[in-house]
C-alpha cells in the first residue's frame, strides 16, 4: 500500500473482521489468538456475533468523521461578494419598493 494513504476505506479483505473498525462494534480481546468476543450495539441491544463478519449492512466505519462532526470542526469564512448590484440605481431611479414610496412622500 502507497506510504501517503491516510484513510483507507475499502472494506478487509485478509480476513479480518469488519466488526474490528465499526462504529458500532464492542469487541474484546484477549492474549491468545482465539480470546475475542465481538459484540454489536447497532439497535442498542448488544448483540453477540459468533463469527467474523465479511459485509454488514449497518457498518459504519469508526476511522471516518460523521457529518455533524465534519459541521461542528468547519471554519466558516464570512465573505463579502465580489460584484457590485446592477442595475440602474441612482440619477431618479429607484431601487425597490420602500424607495418609491419615500420619493413620492418627498414630492407631495
Amino acid at each position: 500500500m502507497n506510504e501517503n494513504t491516510l484513510i483507507v476505506i475499502t472494506k478487509p479483505s485478509d480476513g479480518e473482521s469488519l466488526c474490528r473498525s465499526c462504529y458500532w462494534a464492542h469487541a474484546q480481546k484477549g492474549f491468545r489468538e482465539s480470546e475475542e468476543t465481538v459484540f454489536c450495539a447497532f439497535a442498542f441491544d448488544l448483540r453477540r456475533v459468533p463469527f467474523k463478519v465479511r459485509d454488514c449492512t449497518d457498518y459504519m466505519n469508526r476511522t471516518l468523521p460523521t457529518r455533524k462532526q465534519m459541521e461542528d470542526i468547519a471554519l466558516i469564512i464570512p465573505t463579502e461578494p465580489k460584484r457590485k448590484v446592477g442595475g440602474f440605481v441612482g440619477m431618479g431611479f429607484v431601487a425597490d419598493a420602500d424607495d418609491e414610496d419615500e420619493l413620492v412622500e418627498t414630492m407631495e
